[in-house]
C-alpha cells in the first residue's frame, strides 16, 4: 500500500487564504486515524515482505484503537451498504504467528499478545463501494479549534482520489496520486461543515473505509 499523506497547506500568498476555515498556524496532532493508516500500511508492508516484526510491530500500532461503525451516507447515496471489514490487532497477531510458523519470533509474538493494552483511542469508520470513474460526496462536521483528521483507505490494489473543501468550496486537502490510501489533518478556524470528495478514476471497483476521529 502507498501511503499518501496530505496535511492542510495553504500558501501564505494565496487571496483564498484568510477566507478559509482553517487555522494555519495550528500545530499539527496526529491521532487515531494516523495510526491506523500508520498501522495499515506497515501490515500490508510486511505481508509483502512475509516478514513477521513488521507485522507485529504493526499489532502493536493498532492495539488500543477502537473502530466504532457510524452510518453516514454519501451524496450520490448508494443501492446499498457497504459491511464493515477493518483490520484489528487479534488478526496481525495472527498474521505474524503465520509468517514465523513458530520459527524464531514466538516468544515475542505472545509476549506482545500478552501486553496491557494501553488506553482506547476511538475512531468512526464508515465502509463505501466506487465503482469505476464515479465518486462519492461526504459532508462531514468538525469543531473550530479542535485538530480534524479523517482518512480513506482501501484494499491496496486500487487507486482512489480525496479532495477535502470547507462549506465555501475552498480546497483543504488535496491527494490525487496512484494508491487507494489518503489522510488528511488540519484545524478549522470555527465549527463548520466539510466536503469530502472520493474519486475513483481506477478500472476496478474499491472499497474503502472513510475514517475520522
Amino acid at each position: 500500500m502507498i501511503i499518501r499523506l496530505t496535511l492542510a497547506v495553504l500558501l501564505a500568498a494565496s487571496p483564498l487564504c484568510a477566507e478559509a476555515n482553517l487555522d494555519p498556524t495550528a500545530p499539527a496532532r496526529p491521532g487515531a486515524v494516523a495510526l491506523y493508516v500508520q498501522a495499515r500500511s506497515l501490515h500490508d508492508l510486511g505481508q509483502t515482505a512475509k516478514d513477521p516484526l513488521m507485522v507485529l510491530s504493526a499489532a502493536r500500532l493498532m492495539r488500543g484503537l477502537t473502530l466504532t461503525d457510524t452510518p453516514r451516507i454519501p451524496d450520490p447515496a448508494p443501492s446499498e451498504a457497504t459491511p464493515l471489514t477493518a483490520l484489528d490487532a487479534k488478526t496481525m497477531l495472527d498474521t505474524a504467528r503465520s509468517l514465523d510458523a513458530g520459527q524464531t519470533f514466538t516468544d515475542l509474538i505472545e509476549y506482545v499478545a500478552r501486553e496491557v493494552v494501553p488506553q482506547p483511542k476511538a475512531l468512526r469508520a464508515t465502509a463505501a463501494t466506487l465503482a469505476p470513474g464515479d465518486m462519492a460526496i461526504w459532508t462531514l462536521a468538525f469543531f473550530g479549534g479542535s485538530y480534524a483528521e479523517l482518512a480513506i483507505v482501501g484494499h491496496a490494489d486500487g487507486n482512489l482520489d480525496l479532495l477535502v473543501s470547507d462549506d465555501k468550496g475552498i480546497h483543504i486537502c488535496l491527494d490525487n496520486g496512484s494508491g487507494d490510501t489518503a489522510l488528511c489533518g488540519f484545524t478549522p478556524a470555527e465549527n463548520g461543515r466539510f466536503i469530502v470528495t472520493v474519486t475513483n478514476p481506477g478500472k476496478t471497483p474499491d472499497t474503502y473505509l472513510l475514517l475520522t476521529n
